[in-house]
């Protein structure tokens, strides 16, 4: 049985703060191109990979400026940079492409010195095989807006998941690595981490879910076609030692397509949940891969948007999402500016 994430794919065709208002932002610089035309929020953006015990958390913070401004290929190291450009040279992605995508201008600056907070905390579970550079334009758009973003990879880069009798066992090692983060989080950058939110990609957020049923302080949920919408592994993800169907869950946000046979949507599982309000946001012209970086570089690169099947409605669809997830968290944890 295969799982959503990186590794499906080329097998589809497709590469598959109310306090923050303190801290007296300064208006930073135009988005890059590979945004999509995704417009920044008031705050200038950090970077700092840090570490903890479970592996390693990138972060993004509100931040003045300073630094070295960042590209794609700057997220990666040499092994990943190698791996992944294998990976979509696999896909059909010509090696131009591949070389102005790696080259492409990012937001963040590495080393920028943080605001003064605290700032609201996102913490992001990566999809099935993923790491850093699938979830960097969303990282750090929501850092732009008044967040503390934290990101851990998935379990699933050291040790692959090839039984659905697993998905318990990677759901929790995952929820684990999210929780260390908000850990290592917290006594590195102005960060409130009573209130926290957690955002899940396709498998991310089977552990965004099971952390919020063990951490109170997780405040809203975001599931971004997330396999909790889904009717696969079910039973084996309740057997997670975190899963308890009868705790008091914050507000859920999940966004799901229809294209994608693989992520067939079924809402039985989050519908049996107790969460404060449940929300089902229809998506159109995504498919599953376009909830990642993917989406915006789509936008950016017809050579990927045709071999993730990306449609003229594509690249607005990801910007939605986006200021979706944005305005919902603003909603339930504040920030200092949302999009109109």
């Amino acid at each position: 049985m295969s799982f959503p994430g990186r590794a499906l794919l080329a097998a589809v065709g497709s590469l598959a703060a109310v306090a923050a208002l303190a801290a007296s932002p300064t208006r930073p610089p135009t988005a890059p191109a590979l945004w999509a035309g995704l417009a920044p929020g008031p705050f200038q953006v950090g970077y700092q990979r840090l570490e903890t015990d479970e592996g390693p958390v990138d972060t993004w913070y509100p931040a003045v400026p300073g630094g070295e401004a960042l590209r794609f290929a700057a997220y990666l190291g040499d092994d990943e940079a190698a791996g992944l450009s294998n990976f979509l040279a696999g896909a059909g992605i010509p090696a131009s492409t591949i070389d102005s995508l790696f080259d492409s201008p990012l937001f963040a600056a590495r080393g920028a010195p943080p605001l003064d907070g605290p700032f609201p905390v996102v913490l992001v579970g990566q999809g099935n095989g993923e790491s850093v550079i699938d979830q960097v334009v969303l990282c750090e758009y929501l850092a732009s807006r008044g967040y503390v973003v934290a990101s851990t990879p998935s379990p699933t880069r050291e040790t692959p998941l090839e039984r659905e009798d697993q998905v318990g066992e990677f759901a929790e090692r995952q929820a684990d690595a999210l929780s260390a983060a908000l850990g290592v989080v917290s006594a590195s950058l102005p960060a409130d981490t009573n209130t926290v939110a957690a955002v899940g990609h396709s498998f991310g957020a089977r552990a965004a879910l099971l952390l919020a049923m063990r951490d109170s302080r997780v405040r809203a949920l975001v599931s971004l076609d997330g396999g909790i919408g889904t009717a696969t592994a079910v039973e084996a993800f309740r057997t997670a030692p975190s899963f308890d169907p009868a705790a008091q869950l914050p507000p859920i946000l999940h966004f799901y397509e229809g294209l994608d046979a693989f992520m067939t949507p079924d809402f039985s599982l989050l519908e049996s949940l107790r969460a404060e309000t449940l929300t089902l946001e229809p998506t159109t012209a995504l498919h599953h891969v376009h909830f990642t970086t993917y989406g915006f570089a789509a936008a950016a690169f017809p050579a990927i948007a045709t071999v993730t099947h990306a449609a003229p409605g594509t690249a607005e669809s990801v910007r939605d999402v986006a200021r979706r997830t944005a305005a919902f968290l603003a909603a339930h944890l504040g920030a200092a500016e949302t999009d109109a």
